[in-house]
């Protein structure tokens, strides 16, 4: 069973299309196998979601791990993600108790990423996989 999750920003009549043509596509193969549709609303800005987090490690980390290569190695999950997240997501300053400005490792924990940064994120990292490393997602 292929998972499906897909996330759009509306803009325009145009996205709007396209989020009607992938329901219209995908709804009656979910319907046949029992597999419930469910649709989202959220602003951009907001938290990102649990069903995000669980999409990056599954479909995306995951694969990573199990297809690509370095110099004739392959590297955990763990090692793929703090690569990649140190890759694109920018540090945060922390003000430490003493004063000291320091500059703390980026996170998509709970409140540390919105949606819309989380979906980018995600599509950097599916990018640079794909055609560095030539991994193949479902």
């Amino acid at each position: 069973m292929t998972e499906v999750y897909r996330e759009f920003t509306l803009r325009g009549r145009a996205d709007w299309a396209e989020v009607v043509s992938t329901v219209r596509a995908a709804a009656p193969i979910m319907a046949r196998d029992g597999r419930p549709m469910r649709v989202i609303l959220v602003d951009e800005g907001a938290d990102r979601s649990d069903e995000q987090v669980r999409f990056y490690w599954v479909a995306v980390i995951t694969p990573i791990a199990e297809q690509a290569v370095v110099a004739g190695h392959r590297f955990s999950k763990a090692a793929w993600h703090k690569n990649m997240k140190e890759r694109f997501l920018p540090p945060k300053e922390l003000r430490r108790p003493d004063g000291q400005i320091v500059l703390a490792e980026p996170s998509i924990a709970r409140g540390e990423i919105t949606v819309g940064a989380m979906a980018e994120y995600t599509r950097q990292v599916e990018a640079l996989a794909a055609c560095t490393y030539g991994v193949v997602f479902d």
